[in-house]
Order: structure tokens, then C-alpha cells, then sequence
């Protein structure tokens, strides 16, 4: 699967919104941009990371993202005036041979194995895949004077994030087709929509955070310290974990000791204790699948 990913992590822009440069900036000790470079390694899924940056920022970056790079799998390339332009560069280069390629705003930190292993397997149904959600608000039409117009069906409506995943070629003639028509995008899948082809939208319902506002900041900064800090919320829920795998591993054995203490032509009393026992391994799957999903939430440093 990683032989054929590749990783296209915008960020080119200019932190407007923000007022500082927020991916620089430490983020609970460390620049917000190596928080989202590290999670995208930590899945061990794209086989390159192509980083797209201001121009001019290169040398910077470049010292920046330098001790995360001891493999080579990030490679710096200048981006453009308009985000199309910053992924366009990207995508010129990325590997010729990348069949599937992901494209993430680094300014979502958040990023797992779960999530891309689901927009990954969207993307191989149809090509073209986003996260995002159904959306929970309200939607209204507002004219310039501030008054609303309209109040806008939100029952076929999602929200969508990043990643983004696409064929390779696909993406390609997608942004190749959006030069010839002159028009400015602000997502990928808008690219591809407007040549024609369907994307698959998956939902997510996990923390994707886009970090674009201070009130962003102070919550992604909140996110990150209850993951990392011994006492928080991370640390809690593996210590339950662990202490339920430590009660359920006796469990399997009794149960395993009761099924065999009844003879198979004693049905009802076998039946009983073989539910027992499937009940058990059943627990023990299930904090399995918690304590990886707890790993991914809640990462220690070291891990």
C-alpha cells in the first residue's frame, strides 16, 4: 500500500487569519507544522511527502522539518499565489511511479492510519475520495447588508476536510483540464468535479481539526496536551484498558476451563459456558481495537 502513496501537505499560505505564522509557531512545544509531519510518518502509509511552501521559505523549512527527514521522504518545492497553484506544484513532483496520491492541509494536525486507511479505500472505489461529515448547523444565505435571504436544506449537505485522496493521473489531468479553464479552486475534489468524474465522500467522526483561528489554536493546544501530559485524559483511558485486558485474560481461562468441564452430550450446560467464552474473546477483541484507536488519539511521544 505505501509503495504506491504519495503525500502532497500544503503549506504555502500566509496565516491571515491567525495574525503570526501559525506553522512555525510552537504548538505545545513544538511548531505546528511537525505535529501534522509527524502523525503523517507515524502511519508509515505514503512512500513521499512532497512539502509545498512559500517561496522563499525553503532554507527555513528546510532546517525546520531537517530532523524529521533522517529517510529522505520529505522534499520541499515552492508553492504558488493561489492554493491550486501550491498543489499543482506539488503534484509536479511526485513520483512517476505514484498511483494514489494524498493531498493534506498542514495545518491539520490531527491526521491517523485510521483516517487515511478510509479515504484511501474510497479513493480505490472511485478514484477520488474526502472525509468530512453531514452538517449539524443551521445554513443561511446572507447578503452583503447582513440580513439573511434564505435559509438554506442542510439534509444533503457535508462538510469536507483533509485528506483527500486521488489517483494519480486523475489528479493530474484534473488540475491540467482547471488551467485551461482559468477558474480558481479552493479543493481538490472541486477540481475533479468540475472535469466531470464523481467523488466518494466517507465519513469521519474522529478529531480532524483545521487550525485556522486563535479560538482553533487554544483547542488544538488543549487536543495535544491531553494526549502527551501524564495525568490526561489519554493516560486515563489506557490505564482502564489495561486494567480491563488484565481482568479479561483470567476471564478467557475459566472459560475455557468451564466449557471443558461439561461433556458435548451435555448440551445446555456447554452451550452456557461456550457463550461465556465467545463473550470473553469478543471483550478482549474489543479493548484490542480500543487501545489502538486510544494510541492514535492520544500518541505518546515515544511511540
Amino acid at each position: 500500500m505505501s509503495e504506491s502513496l504519495s503525500a502532497v501537505v500544503v503549506a504555502a499560505g500566509r496565516s491571515q487569519r491567525m495574525g503570526f505564522d501559525k506553522l512555525l509557531t510552537p504548538l505545545d512545544g513544538r511548531p505546528l507544522l511537525i505535529h501534522t509531519l509527524e502523525r503523517l510518518l507515524k502511519t508509515e502509509l505514503p512512500s513521499e511527502i512532497i512539502l509545498v511552501v512559500r517561496p522563499g521559505s525553503e532554507a527555513e523549512m528546510q532546517a525546520v522539518v531537517a530532523p524529521l527527514n533522517e529517510k529522505g521522504q520529505i522534499r520541499l518545492v515552492p508553492g504558488g499565489a493561489q492554493r491550486q497553484d501550491s498543489v499543482s506544484a506539488g503534484l509536479q513532483a511526485v513520483s512517476a511511479a505514484s498511483e494514489f496520491v494524498l493531498v493534506h492541509d498542514a495545518a491539520r494536525p490531527f491526521v491517523t492510519r485510521e483516517l487515511i486507511d478510509v479515504v484511501l479505500a474510497g479513493a480505490k472505489l472511485s478514484d477520488a475520495a474526502v472525509c468530512g461529515a453531514p452538517c449539524s448547523d443551521s445554513l443561511k444565505e446572507v447578503a452583503e447588508d447582513g440580513l439573511v435571504t434564505q435559509t438554506i436544506d442542510r439534509s444533503k449537505l457535508w462538510t469536507v476536510q483533509t485528506p483527500q485522496i486521488f489517483r494519480t493521473s486523475l489528479l493530474l489531468e484534473a488540475y491540467a483540464f482547471a488551467l485551461q479553464s482559468g477558474e480558481t479552486f479552493t479543493d481538490d475534489t472541486a477540481v475533479v468535479e468540475k472535469m466531470g468524474h464523481p467523488v466518494r465522500i466517507v465519513l469521519y467522526n474522529g478529531i480532524n481539526l483545521k487550525v485556522t483561528t486563535p479560538a482553533d489554536w487554544k483547542l488544538a493546544e488543549a487536543y495535544l496536551r491531553l494526549g502527551n501530559v501524564e495525568s490526561g485524559p489519554g493516560m486515563m483511558l489506557r490505564k482502564h484498558l489495561h486494567d480491563m485486558n488484565n481482568h479479561l485474560t483470567p476471564l478467557l481461562g475459566y472459560a475455557y476451563l468451564l466449557v471443558n468441564e461439561f461433556p458435548e452430550e451435555d448440551s445446555r450446560p456447554r452451550k452456557f459456558a461456550t457463550s461465556i467464552q465467545l463473550a470473553s474473546e469478543r471483550c478482549q477483541t474489543t479493548t484490542a481495537d480500543m487501545q489502538k484507536l486510544v494510541r492514535e488519539l492520544f500518541p505518546r511521544k515515544a511511540e
